[in-house]
């Protein structure tokens, strides 16, 4: 156990290192960034900071956090909660680097070995921190259950809530291409909160299901449908609050270089459809998560799931030319480059 403890305080160190020179040479020249990619244009841009703060910034306390939690229990005796805290910790911080992948792999295009070395640090943390208190998470989470089911019943409502205010405000924006500083820093916030509540979802499910003695869960006929549904909420959140959404909204205040029409329209009905497909996913893992489903196949609630998305794609699609059709008789023969922003 000692050296388990010691080697998430090693880790844990040299992640804080790590941060602090990201945090140092960001916006110098001298910042090195290993196999020649080119880390100043993923620790500058956009996606740099979560709800207003640096990321770097939090990546510092979050392994100054860790350190010290673990350097304590070697100096003296602290409560197993907070040890426990520690893994539940590491385990955010994990899933928080993996959203920073995710973000360099298909939206920014661009690798920091310096943001996937953080990461790799982070991996080792959560692995450590697990072999080292694998026995007294599980069964601390198993006297807990209660408690992770709420907190997964916040995630899954607060995402439901959160996705169905974000598609609100950006079909104002793609019906009227209209949108003012305010509400882009309102579809920032609430993708960020989805992202949360994501996580959050997936890590208190992650933890009823490694305390589901009795295949509560597991077995359960929904079990599959929702995993599913989560992978596709987080399919949408790359697609539309990270692609879609910032480039239609730099194209309007003018930072971006306007595209041909056809692949405008073509942005439009993609950002209209999964609009459709996220709303309809969030509300559809409400309803599994709320209600038994004993009476249905897990083949069958997958075909229900499926044929709903559908519907709202065609249904999203369908709003969408109409929309197009209202705008073409008001203006004319209109174009996106006659689009005043």
């Amino acid at each position: 156990m000692i050296w388990i403890t010691l080697g998430i305080i090693i880790i844990a160190i040299g992640g804080l290192l790590l941060t602090r020179y990201i945090t140092k040479n960001k916006f110098s020249e001298h910042m090195v960034c290993p196999m020649g990619q080119d880390c100043h244009a993923v620790v500058n841009g956009r996606f740099s900071r979560f709800f207003g703060v640096s990321v770097d910034k939090m990546g510092s306390v979050y392994y100054g956090i860790i350190a010290l939690v673990y350097l304590l229990s070697i100096i003296r005796d602290v409560p197993e909660s907070i040890l426990l805290a520690g893994l539940l910790l590491a385990g955010i911080g994990f899933a928080f680097s993996m959203y920073l992948t995710i973000i360099q792999i298909f939206v920014i295009k661009q690798w920091c070995t310096l943001c996937l070395g953080s990461g790799a640090l982070s991996f080792l943390i959560v692995v450590l921190a697990f072999l080292g208190f694998e026995s007294s998470f599980v069964e601390f989470a198993y006297t807990h259950r209660d408690l992770l089911k709420w907190l997964y019943a916040l995630g899954v409502v607060v995402g439901t809530c959160i996705t169905t205010l974000h598609a609100r405000i950006f079909i104002n924006f793609l019906n009227d291409f209209k949108i003012s500083p305010r509400e882009v820093q309102r579809l920032e916030m609430f993708s960020h909160t989805a992202w949360v509540s994501i996580g959050l979802s997936f890590l208190t499910g992650l933890g009823l299901v490694l305390t589901d003695r009795w295949h509560e869960y597991i077995d359960s006929n929904s079990f599959i449908v929702m995993a599913v549904i989560l992978g596709m909420l987080i399919v949408y959140e790359v697609i539309v609050n990270m692609i879609l959404s910032p480039r239609l909204v730099s194209i309007h205040f003018g930072n971006e270089e306007i595209p041909e029409e056809h692949e405008y329209h073509m942005y439009r009905k993609i950002a209209f459809s999964m609009l459709g497909v996220g709303v309809v996913s969030w509300y559809s893992l409400l309803l599994l998560s709320a209600f038994n489903w004993f009476n249905y196949s897990s083949g069958e609630l997958f075909i229900g799931y499926i044929v709903l998305v559908i519907l709202a794609v065609i249904i999203t699609l369908w709003v969408e030319s109409i929309i197009q059709k209202k705008a073409k008789r008001i203006n004319g023969t209109e174009s996106i480059t006659d689009i005043e922003a």
